[in-house]
């Protein structure tokens, strides 16, 4: 018999005279052979734990390093920063959170892009002045700049030009997830060109792929 439980028990009938029978040894087999899928089951619930844990801290290292809403340089260093830490983290625990950095909009320097943003994240999809209930565009997306002209243009396409303001985008064309059926809205040029140099300016340094966290504070 190759199970250990199988043969110390056939070993302790052997001395008092008996022998197990073959379906007697089965039955000991497969009841060893449950008992190991159980070990394996807790394996996997401690590897679910450690899991979460890892999630844990990178919860952590995300409120630790959130952007406060800074623009300038000092935007842009800190979220080079927060790429750099959450990089490390997530190699370091083996697991990646859903994003890489935080980018968070003013409401109260950009109150006409802010409201847009969140109207777009709820699914309020704007086709210039009029909109519809869609699905919810992401908060997460992904930085890809090759694609910027061709999404703009998909995006603007038979939406025309309503002067002094101007026809904001979410998600922006410099996103993967911009381009066509993005929400397009008539917002104050000032407000809207404003919001768009911040952010262009602030992720300038992240690489192609970066998850960029979209937030209204």
């Amino acid at each position: 018999m190759s199970h250990p439980i199988a043969k110390a028990l056939e070993d302790a009938a052997q001395r008092v005279g008996r022998t197990i029978s073959k379906d007697a040894a089965k039955a000991v087999s497969e009841m060893y052979e449950q008992a190991g899928n159980g070990a394996q089951q807790v394996v996997k619930n401690l590897k679910d734990a450690d899991e979460k844990h890892a999630k844990d801290i990178l919860e952590l290292a995300e409120k630790i390093a959130k952007n406060g809403g800074e623009t300038g340089e000092g935007a842009k260093a800190r979220l080079m920063a927060q790429h750099d830490a959450r990089t490390k983290l997530a190699s370091a625990v083996g697991v990646q959170g859903d994003y890489d950095v935080e980018l968070v909009v003013d409401r109260a320097r950009y109150p006409e892009s802010a409201d847009h943003i969140e109207q777009a994240q709820r699914g309020q999809i704007w086709n210039g002045a009029n909109w519809v209930q869609g699905p919810p565009k992401p908060s997460v997306l992904t930085i890809e700049r090759t694609r910027s002209r061709q999404n703009r243009r998909d995006s603007l396409r038979g939406i025309p030009t309503r002067p002094p303001e101007e026809r904001d985008e979410y998600p922006p064309a410099m996103f993967k997830e911009g381009g066509a059926g993005a929400s397009v809205k008539y917002i104050d040029g000032p407000d809207n060109g404003g919001s768009g140099s911040v952010m262009g300016s602030a992720l300038s340094g992240l690489d192609p792929g970066t998850r960029v966290r979209i937030r209204v504070r």
